[in-house]
């Protein structure tokens, strides 16, 4: 691996993008950030679902980020069509294994009802154990997700700065990180 191409690599999932409020916030945030790449999986100028330029992607990568809003309890399903057709190769081969998967997602709902009991039943930890899983799965370092719930709220902007600050403190570690170790 060239230790200068080492990055931090954020998959971003929106399929409005132009029009988000928080998605585009949260990726405003760390993009400015060195040694994190944001690719958005709507962009047609972007690699799209080639396996052998995400290959050369990921292999280069420290760590690996899928930011999206979370839709009816999923992520939006273009992030399933790459899983399906990009990452199910690349997690047979060694441009994944023991590299950080961190979940950031924004919800319309306040926390209170991502609980049992709640209106939608079940917290958004176990609505997301399918990724968990893609991680344990593909030899990749499970981290804790990070959910900025609310976005439907009055406040929706002291939950969104909040969450914002978490998204880049947690980039900073993983591209700091990246640069102390040669290795996860």
């Amino acid at each position: 691996m060239n230790k200068d191409l080492r990055k931090v690599v954020v998959l971003l999932v929106h399929h409005n993008f132009k029009e988000s409020q928080a998605n585009k916030e949260l990726a405003n945030t760390i993009k400015t950030i060195e040694g994190v790449s944001i690719y958005n999986l709507y962009d047609p100028e972007g690699p799209g679902f080639d396996v052998d330029e995400w290959t050369k992607i990921i292999s280069d990568a420290s760590a690996l980020v899928f930011q999206f809003p979370f839709y009816w309890a999923m992520a939006p399903s273009l992030l399933k069509k790459w899983q399906d057709e990009v990452f199910t190769y690349l997690a047979r081969t060694p441009a994944v294994a023991g590299k950080p998967l961190l979940v950031i997602t924004t919800t319309g709902s306040d926390s209170v009802h991502y609980r049992s009991g709640g209106r939608n039943q079940f917290t958004v930890d176990e609505l997301l154990r399918p990724y968990q899983l893609c991680a344990i799965h593909s030899g990749m370092v499970w981290q804790t997700p990070i959910v900025v719930h609310g976005m439907g709220s009055t406040d929706a902007p002291r939950y969104l700065a909040e969450g914002a600050a978490q998204y880049k403190q947690r980039i900073e570690a993983l591209v700091a990180r990246s640069t102390v170790t040669d290795g996860w």
